[in-house]
Formats: C-alpha cells, sequence, structure tokens
C-alpha cells in the first residue's frame, strides 16, 4: 500500500494548514466587496469618459455602497485583516477621489466646449480637479494614521465619501433641474465647489462621525423619531431624491462649519488669545517625525 507524502508536515501541523486554508476563502469575502466597489469606480470613469455623465454619477454611488458593506461583512465573517484595511483605502482613491474629479472634468469639458471661455479654462479645470484628487488622497492617509484612536467621534476634516457624494449630488440636481444651463457662472461655481472641497477634505475641522451618530440614535426615542422622519421625508420626495441628496450633503458642510464658528465664539469669549484646538484631533505638528501605524 503506498503512503501519502507529507510534503515534511505533520499530521498535527497538516490539520491546521487544512484548518487554514478551509478560513482562507472567508477572507475574500469583504476584499471581494472593496474589489466590486473599484470596479464601480473604474466603470464611472469610463462612462465619464464617454460622456454618460448620469450613469458615472449612479456608479459612483453603487461603490459608494459597496465601500460601505465591505466594513461590515469583515465584522461579521471575523476576517478584518490590515490588508483589507490598505486595500478599501486604495480603493477610496479611486472610487472617492479620482472618479469624481472624472466626472466634473467631464462636466466642465462640455461647457467649454459650448460656451466661449478663457484659453486658461482648461487648464483650470485639469488643475483644479487635480488638486481634489490629491487632498483626497492625503485626507484618507492622515485617516489611517488616526484611524484607531483619534476619529470616534468625529472626523479629522471632510471625510472623503461625503466629498464625493457633494460631488455627485451637485451634478445630479443640474442634471435634473438645469439639464440645458450650462453658463460662465455655473463654470466658475463647479471650479470653485472643487477648491472648496478640497480644502475641507485638508483641514483639521471635526465633522461630524457616523458611529458617534448611530450611537446616539440607537439609544434614545429622539433617535428612533428622527430616523422615522428621515424614511419618511425620503419616501415623499422620492421623485426630487437628487435634490434630497445635494440639501443632505451641503447640510452636513453646513453643520461642521456651524460647529467651528461656535468652538471659536466659545473660546474667544471664555479664552481670550487661547488657540483653537478641538477634542481627539491630532495636529500636522504632532504627526511630523512620527511612523505610527493604523
Amino acid at each position: 500500500m503506498r503512503s501519502r507524502p507529507d510534503f515534511g508536515l505533520s499530521r498535527e501541523t497538516g490539520s491546521g494548514y487544512a484548518r487554514s486554508m478551509i478560513r482562507r476563502p472567508v477572507y475574500v469575502l469583504p476584499n471581494l466587496v472593496t474589489a466590486g466597489s473599484l470596479f464601480a469606480a473604474l466603470c464611472s470613469i469610463i462612462m465619464s469618459a464617454q460622456g454618460q455623465f448620469v450613469t458615472a454619477c449612479y456608479l459612483i454611488l453603487l461603490s459608494a455602497i459597496l465601500d460601505a458593506l465591505d466594513g461590515p461583512v469583515a465584522r461579521w465573517t471575523r476576517s478584518s485583516s490590515a490588508f483589507g484595511v490598505q486595500f478599501d483605502s486604495l480603493s477610496d482613491v479611486v472610487a472617492f477621489g479620482v472618479a469624481p474629479a472624472f466626472l466634473m472634468y467631464g462636466k466642465l469639458a462640455s461647457i467649454n466646449a459650448v460656451i466661449d471661455l478663457p484659453r486658461w479654462a482648461p487648464r483650470m479645470a485639469i488643475g483644479v480637479c487635480a488638486l481634489y484628487t490629491i487632498c483626497g488622497a492625503i485626507r484618507l492617509a492622515r485617516y489611517n494614521l488616526q484611524a484607531d484612536s483619534e476619529e470616534k467621534t468625529h472626523f479629522t476634516g471632510m471625510p472623503i465619501p461625503a466629498a464625493a457624494g457633494t460631488v455627485v449630488s451637485t451634478f445630479l440636481v443640474i442634471e435634473q433641474y438645469f439639464p440645458t444651463e450650462e453658463t460662465r457662472l455655473m463654470h466658475q461655481a463647479l471650479l470653485v465647489l472643487m477648491v472648496v472641497l478640497s480644502y475641507l477634505m485638508v483641514s483639521t475641522y471635526p465633522f461630524p462621525g457616523l458611529r458617534a451618530a448611530r450611537r446616539r440614535l440607537g439609544r434614545s426615542f429622539n433617535g428612533l423619531v428622527t430616523m422615522v422622519f428621515f424614511i419618511c421625508i425620503v419616501i415623499a420626495f422620492k421623485e426630487h431624491l437628487p435634490l434630497t441628496a445635494f440639501l443632505l450633503a451641503y447640510g452636513y458642510i453646513v453643520l461642521a462649519v456651524l460647529r467651528v464658528i461656535r468652538t471659536k465664539r466659545e473660546l474667544r469669549r471664555y479664552s481670550p488669545g487661547a488657540e483653537l484646538s478641538f477634542p481627539g484631533v491630532v495636529e500636522d505638528d504632532d504627526l511630523n517625525g512620527e511612523d505610527r501605524e493604523p
């Protein structure tokens, strides 16, 4: 009777290796969801290049949904890993940094083709869209440094998915309510929007975090009422979902800015001459010279 080759593995080692091989497909699930998010983002870039901007918008939204699912899938399957964190971060750069920039550049180029703009307008569009992508990548890199300890109750700077949602909702509102309105004013407004979003992503302004909001909403009766009210609003205005998303996106920005203004006023009132700082925020100077792992 021919004996089975053990390849240098004992029975105990071999059984442990087999168990690890059985568990390995579970780790594929969250990364497969992340890959789906990345695939949707790449399809969005292709659609933007072909001039199908509305389809590109919905592909970015699909990418955002998949990006929101990979974390729960990893926790559900108990398959969180450092590789998954890095893969998700790289996917976010493409989905929420590159794809919205391509979308906005396509819109700016289409306006430039219809109306007579200065010669510097196309170069300005390229520069602004590149600035958005670069600032988004910087925002993600800073988040990776602070994710485990600093950003539990709020985000330091505008999250890049929120910035991408602002770009997409703005574009969908324009396509639904102003489909033929391609003017110099719109071109300038979109340029300003990309610059503002770029600044907010790399700023140290505290933006409300979803974790803290979920805790507050899930543990109080007012939270239940708020959720029911939000669902009713979405159902009532289902024909105007782009406008609803537009208002939510800009409301999120206004909420963060108002919080900063209120903090500054309280600081000047109670501690004149003190520097403005936010709890849980790591200043840039604190990160210099340090190589901390997420």
